[in-house]
């Protein structure tokens, strides 16, 4: 009896506000990206808020600002390539995860040569291409399909 009411009382302070009540509840929008990035490493995680703050600000015209944050985007794209290769890549992954770490590192140094003397749109093309590489490197270390990857 104890034992049943403890379990109710865990259940009950899990689901929130009634009795098991937020699990018939449809998952709020955006749930998948959510989900996504409890299961993406930290790592990447760092370098996915720095690229999505980036984005946003070259979507808003704010290429000052994106210049500015670019000395921690670059420097946390160094550190990930620089990075052993996480434990858990599962090994029919590997090749496609070298792959995407390499395509990554090809858009890393275009990123610091937009930066260096391109224009703004040249930065803005840049940053498009290390988001694109990052997430298909991401994929192919999360053993997504590799056909919408890298």
């Amino acid at each position: 009896m104890i034992r049943t009411l403890a379990i109710a009382t865990v259940l009950g302070a899990l689901a929130g506000p009634g009795l098991l009540g937020g699990c018939t509840q449809r998952p709020p929008a955006g749930a998948q990206a959510n989900l996504l990035s409890t299961v993406t490493p930290m790592r990447f995680r760092r370098l996915r808020s720095m690229l999505d703050g980036a984005l946003a600000l070259a979507r808003a015209g704010d290429m000052a600002r994106v210049r500015a944050g670019s000395a921690g985007l670059s420097r946390e794209g160094m550190a990930l390539i620089q990075g052993t290769m996480p434990h858990d890549v599962a090994r029919q992954d590997v090749p496609r995860y070298l792959e995407g770490r390499a395509r990554f590192g090809e858009a890393l140094k275009a990123w610091v040569t937009a930066l260096e003397g391109g224009s703004d749109g040249d930065v803005a093309h840049a940053l498009r291409g290390l988001d694109d590489a990052a997430r298909g490197w991401v994929d192919a270390y999360l053993g997504r399909a590799p056909e919408t990857s890298v």
